[in-house]
């Protein structure tokens, strides 16, 4: 998943035609109701470590995405988004929606599936921190290379061809229940999964084996001026078989928990995913079970430092526990810690800049410490 040499060119360029096949297509619809809209970072990752910086995305990588949005009808609407980052210019959705209520909506297509409460905060503008959770890296991770950690439970965005049903409902007054459920293509790969060949074109399922999943997630939207208020908690399951066989099953879920208390934001989660392993190979150890467990956490907290500054920590860890792959250099008893703490910069609504310094500490790999500084907008 992670590229040792970034593809500018090819990415820049990739993402120029599909801005321009946007744009065109926003002026076909002139006459309905279109919206344009997207985020432009540049973020860069130094890493003092010689030895780990080999082994790791790091540097100046930039990331865009446009979204477009037509409004059909009353209850049809187009939806496309594409995004350019360390894995090149992909769809992170391209979908068609039918709503006719709040309680009932259907999406086909290319979907952003919703794993997680961080899948609502992928893009760059939406979450304080600098980097993704270890649980849910997409390719900016140390040590995160396929022979080694080969990144965290989900890696987000999770893309994925289907269809999924959502909606929400109020049970009771400042009190709402959101829930989705899908069917999906699944997750591909050979003996542990591939996230390369997740977004790698052509987007058909590998097995002919459908995989399932949902999330649900409670809000309690409390008065303004209390001590407590918008607590949320929210849980998601997938599963499916990965293999082109059909053969091989994963299974992964998530809790997560969110809370304001006065100027505080507080949020976690914890995310675990079962794989199947293949049986009858060369393995390091004996087999004993034919599956590996990857699991993390992560906990943040975020204030206000002045009307344009905000400081945001997060502490987390990521497991791999079970035999290792042929070829992996990891243990049986994997894992990678991290402590971040960072600043928001918010000058002008729509520009924001960030700077985090990072200490990584890996029971397989060098300890390191790290910074990001990173600069970026939105329209």
């Amino acid at each position: 998943m992670i590229e040792r040499v970034p593809r500018r060119f090819g990415r820049a360029a990739g993402l120029c035609a599909t801005v321009a096949v946007l744009v065109s297509a926003s002026a076909a619809f002139a006459g309905q109701s279109v919206l344009f809209s997207g985020s432009v970072y540049a973020d860069y990752w130094g890493i003092p470590d010689k030895a780990v910086a080999t082994r790791s995305p790091s540097g100046l990588v930039p990331e865009a995405a446009v979204k477009l949005s037509i409004d059909l009808s009353d209850t049809f609407s187009f939806s496309a988004k594409a995004c350019a980052s360390c894995h090149g210019v992909e769809l992170d959705h391209l979908m068609l929606e039918y709503m006719p209520s709040v309680h009932l909506n259907v999406q086909v297509g290319r979907l952003s599936i919703p794993f997680g409460e961080y899948s609502s905060r992928v893009d760059p503008s939406a979450h304080k921190t600098v980097s993704a959770p270890l649980i849910y890296d997409m390719g900016r991770m140390a040590y995160g290379e396929r022979s080694a950690m080969n990144l965290g439970v989900v890696p987000l965005p999770y893309v994925d061809s289907g269809a999924m049903v959502y909606g929400q409902w109020f049970p009771v007054p400042m009190l709402v229940a959101w829930y989705a459920v899908y069917v999906t293509a699944g997750m591909r790969g050979s003996n542990d999964l591939d996230w390369t060949a997740m977004r790698s074109a052509p987007y058909r399922d590998n097995n002919g084996v459908p995989a399932v999943g949902g999330r649900v997630a409670l809000n309690l939207i409390t008065e303004p001026g209390r001590l407590l208020r918008d607590l949320g908690a929210g849980a998601s399951f997938t599963a499916g078989r990965y293999d082109p066989g059909g053969e091989l099953d994963y299974r992964a879920w998530a809790l997560s928990a969110s809370t304001r208390l006065s100027i505080f934001t507080l949020r976690g989660e914890y995310a675990y995913r079962r794989t199947e392993l293949v049986r009858g190979q060369a393995y390091a150890f004996e087999l004993a079970d034919d599956w590996f467990r990857k699991d993390g956490w992560y906990a943040e907290l975020e204030h206000p430092l002045t009307s344009w500054v905000a400081a945001v920590y997060r502490l987390e860890e990521l497991r791999r526990t079970g035999v290792p792959i042929p070829g992996s250099t990891v243990s049986a008893t994997s894992s990678i810690s991290r402590a971040t703490a960072g600043l928001h910069v918010t000058p002008l609504d729509s520009l924001f800049a960030k700077l985090s310094y990072e200490y990584w500490s890996a029971r397989d790999f060098d300890d390191f410490h790290s910074i990001h500084l990173g600069l970026g907008g939105a329209f």
